[in-house]
């Protein structure tokens, strides 16, 4: 027998070790169900003009008592959605590295909870508007330098090891994005490319590279205007392509602050897809009342408003559904009672957590039930 023959038993052994290391190594496994986690979204923390403590630039009262609820509630991170401080207007003096310290400072439970904190800049972190609002009386209008020394103190504050450095050219650590469990979590700057626009090419991008099965993009400002006329949609074509390729990437909630009211509402981008902003500008800042009716309420479907009270929203994921609640503080007082007054669910379609699946099991390759909901409640498939 040539010995480069093999008897054809082990001809068909060879065949099968073969057939088996290429299923191994070319086709994901199943991956294992991911247990329900939760993260939080709070946005517009800054103090009033009033001094509520010696610190006016910061609600330190409010804040206490959120970051006490947080460290009960345990998630597994906190999203910051602008306006963390009073920064360049009503500061009582106090420099921009001493008020994000004091922030710091208040939510020290939070970071000592080891619960991970991303924020994104808010107006009162870039300067004056100059696009939407009339000029600032000449008492008010800050130094030439300080949309740079506030950017450069932001840097400085929130430089953490977690916090991704990956954003656009000259937006590190402005505009990042970070993958959690399923989720992909973009955080964007809306004064870094100009005020009240995204870096829509960096956006897109990351969004078609994407393998997680959800996506929570936040911003400080609303896309679709409440009462403040500073927002995304001061460039409605801009402002469109960014919701449009929201949509187009299976994003279904984009968080936001800016007014200082809680509101939910639906709106669909071009192809048809409904996205909800959640507005929840409730942190701290100075409360305001809003009629709940959108200047855009041709496009705009206002679900829920409510004004009048501080929070923040707590998301639950499960699997391929989201369960997105906003807690308030009924009485605002040390010991005050949390409740749920909003909360709404949404699902994933099977084909949309399939084809996520699918790629995400490739691309590692190569390298729950809700609770009762109070108040209001909407579920969304």
């Amino acid at each position: 027998m040539n010995r480069l023959e093999r008897p054809a038993p082990v001809r068909l052994a060879l065949l099968l070790l073969l057939l088996v290391w290429c299923g191994c190594t070319c086709c994901p496994l199943p991956q294992e169900p991911i247990p329900p986690w939760k993260f939080a979204v709070l946005a517009d923390t800054q103090g009033s003009r009033r001094a509520e403590s010696q610190k006016p630039y910061l609600n330190e009262r409010v804040l206490t008592m959120i970051a006490h609820d947080l460290v009960q509630e345990r998630p597994d991170f906190v999203l910051v959605a602008g306006d963390l401080v009073n920064g360049w207007l009503h500061h009582g003096g106090a420099d921009y590295p001493t008020q994000f310290a004091a922030w710091q400072e208040v939510m020290k439970p939070v970071y000592e909870a080891g619960i991970r904190v991303y924020p994104v800049r808010g107006n009162h972190e870039d300067g004056p508007e100059r696009f939407a609002l009339p000029p600032l009386p000449a008492d008010l209008e800050p130094p030439p330098d300080t949309p740079a020394l506030l950017r450069e103190a932001f840097r400085q504050a929130f430089d953490q090891p977690y916090i991704p450095q990956t954003g656009p050219p000259g937006e590190a650590g402005l505009t990042y994005s970070f993958s959690h469990k399923n989720a992909l979590v973009i955080g964007i700057d809306v004064f870094s490319v100009h005020q009240h626009q995204v870096n829509q090419a960096w956006f897109d991008a990351r969004i078609a590279s994407r393998t997680e099965a959800h996506l929570f993009v936040f911003g400080h400002e609303p896309a679709f205007g409440v009462s403040h006329t500073d927002n995304l949609s001061l460039y409605p074509r801009e402002r469109d392509q960014f919701w449009n390729a929201l949509g187009k990437g299976d994003g279904r909630v984009y968080f936001c602050g800016h007014d200082h009211v809680y509101n939910r509402a639906a709106v669909a981008d071009e192809a048809g897809n409904t996205i909800r902003q959640i507005v929840a500008g409730t942190g701290g800042g100075t409360l305001k009342t809003w009629s709940g009716r959108y200047a855009e309420a041709m496009r705009v479907e206002g679900e829920y408003h409510k004004s009048g009270l501080h929070g923040y929203v707590i998301v639950t994921v499960a699997g391929a559904e989201a369960t997105i609640q906003w807690k308030a503080m009924i009485d605002g007082q040390p010991g005050s009672r949390w409740e749920v007054l909003d909360s709404f669910s949404y699902t994933l379609s099977e084909k949309t957590s399939r084809q996520r699946r699918n790629r995400q099991g490739s691309a590692a390759g190569d390298a729950g039930s809700s609770a009762a909901l109070p108040a209001s409640s909407a579920t969304v498939r």
